[in-house]
């Protein structure tokens, strides 16, 4: 229905967030590039994001926790040592689950559930995941009957899509919320080498190398502590600010009062 009024569209789910990298400051700017290359769609790998239990609280057994321990049980026994946890209100879905377990940029496996922007004058059909039907696929029989024209090629050309530079132009965070079991039991799953292993964040140095083949287990820093993710810092030193800051005055419009937040983050 929008398509002949935009000349770029996205079809994005609320949990997933598109953060411009970089040297750029909104995806205008960006796509104003990826125009001049002459391609019509952006592609965007897609890994779930592990939220910090610092910005976390506890939930126990009840009718929004049905797999949760008890207080009573989280209390008496020495192998659980914990609660299942619940984002803390205070903080946004993007605060608390900046923490990417797979180090950008993501490895070609991720592009399985990617996400794309896309030139509607190209893409006539677009599916969640896909652009299934194109410009270029949209031929007559004529067109194609001659055996000159690769329909196969034109499913992925280069020249019209490619994945986007996460490094240097955007990245997609996929906040997605884990269920409050998850959690549990952080204290016995939370180390190297476990696998499945830690579903929360155990932020890694900035600095310290991602290896593909290993990261099941987690890592260590150079003082031999575990880590499992890589938080995105131009999201909580640039966006998380300006987030922050028209969550404000929408809430003050509106007759909120936030809470104060007493969190600390690694």
């Amino acid at each position: 229905r929008f398509a002949p009024y935009t000349e770029w569209m996205s079809f994005m789910d609320p949990d997933e967030y598109f953060v411009p990298m970089g040297k750029y400051n909104n995806w205008k700017e960006v796509l104003s590039d990826v125009d001049k290359e002459g391609r019509k769609i952006l592609k965007f790998r897609s890994t779930r994001a592990r939220p910090n239990p610092n910005l976390m609280v506890p939930i126990y057994y009840g009718p929004d926790a049905r797999k949760c321990p008890t207080v009573d049980e989280v209390n008496g026994d020495k192998l659980l040592k914990a609660s299942c946890l619940i984002r803390d209100q205070k903080y946004t879905f993007l605060q608390t689950y900046n923490c990417e377990y797979i180090k950008s940029p993501k490895p070609e496996r991720f592009q399985r559930a990617m996400k794309q922007m896309y030139r509607p004058d190209y893409v006539l059909s677009h599916f969640v995941h896909y652009s299934t039907v194109t410009a270029d696929l949209a031929c007559t029989r004529e067109e194609t009957k001659d055996g000159k024209y690769d329909t196969y090629k034109r499913t992925s050309d280069p020249k019209t899509e490619r994945f986007i530079n996460e490094i240097n132009e955007g990245v997609m965070i996929h906040a997605k919320t884990m269920v409050p079991e998850e959690a549990v039991p952080r204290d016995a799953r939370c180390k190297l080498g476990l696998h499945p292993g830690c579903n929360v964040a155990i932020p890694c140095p900035d600095d310290l190398p991602f290896d593909d083949k290993t990261h099941q287990g987690g890592f260590q820093d150079r003082n031999g502590n575990y880590c499992n993710c890589w938080m995105n810092r131009k999201v909580s030193e640039v966006w998380l600010p300006k987030l922050e800051s028209r969550l404000e005055q929408l809430e003050e419009g509106a007759g909120f009062e936030r809470k104060e937040k007493s969190a600390t983050i690694v």
